[in-house]
């Protein structure tokens, strides 16, 4: 028998924190993923057990959801040219760094750090925003995918972008972000790769267009076509500061909110739209 095939009884623990009328002191019964059966006080499993897990010293709480992080950054923590700045100022700080940090092998380590330490605080669901793509990092979905995989999380894979450098009046540089094209080829590569739409799936992918002064329109709009054609959700950063405000007013004469409203005229995108 697959260990996904196992039943496993997690016996007697301290306590189950969602558990609010006290009716499973015996504990529960997982198979395939699933919980099969809740075990009243003094009572044991109804059906055969393959092994058991004695929870006496231990608390079962749901695991934790992680909606938003950005796994790369844990390379950069505290960097000395970025603290205590306001955010415009924090990311042009930043830019060049991770342009010359950010490769393969430490996107790996990084995102195996963030998938450790999320799991250390309980979470076993994650949603990673990865929007920086410098030379070399064409592969950062499938390093993730295969780093969540190895480590047994629930992840929803976050194909970010940025099309719209300093020289186009974004704010990244130009080593950093990718071709409007480049970057809608890849979603679908990573979406047909990646994305399961099956219940319990372990996988999942959603599009994010960084933010309004990181992506033209026209991504944003395509982005949020292709999103509704394939059936996955849309995440982006939305009015996180007083600078994206007056960046928002100044280009496109509108607050955040608005300019995701006219942007999506038209095709129905960013119905799902997660904010940060």
């Amino acid at each position: 028998m697959s260990a996904n095939h196992k039943s496993t009884w997690i016996k007697n623990p301290l306590a189950i924190l969602v558990d609010e009328e006290g009716t499973a002191g015996g504990g529960l019964v997982v198979q395939g993923g699933k919980i099969t059966e809740i075990i009243a006080s003094g009572d044991a499993p109804s059906g055969k057990i393959d092994e058991i897990f004695n929870a006496a010293s231990h608390v079962v709480l749901p695991g934790l959801v992680n909606t938003h992080h950005h796994f790369y950054q844990t390379l950069t923590r505290a960097h000395p040219q970025a603290i205590n700045k306001e955010l415009f100022d924090w990311l042009k700080a930043l830019y060049p760094v991770w342009a010359n940090v950010v490769n393969g092998d430490s996107f790996r380590l990084a995102t195996r750090l963030a998938l450790t330490e999320l799991m250390m605080s309980g979470c076993t669901t994650v949603s990673d925003h990865h929007y920086l793509y410098p030379t070399g990092l064409e592969d950062a979905m499938d390093i993730q995918a295969e780093e969540a995989t190895s480590s047994g999380m629930r992840m929803t894979l976050n194909r970010g972008s940025m099309d719209l450098s300093v020289k186009d009046g974004g704010l990244p540089p130009d080593s950093v972000v990718q071709d409007r094209q480049e970057i809608l080829a890849d979603c679908e590569r990573v979406i047909g790769a990646y994305h399961s739409t099956d219940a319990g799936a372990m996988l999942q992918v959603a599009l994010a267009p960084c933010s309004p002064f990181s992506v033209t329109t026209e991504l944003m709009r395509e982005t949020a076509d292709l999103a509704k054609k394939c059936n996955c959700r849309l995440h982006t950063h939305l009015g996180e500061t007083h600078d994206e405000d007056a960046y928002c007013i100044e280009k496109f004469s509108c607050r955040p909110v608005d300019y995701l409203e006219e942007s999506k005229r038209g095709d129905g995108g960013f119905g799902h739209t997660g904010t940060k």
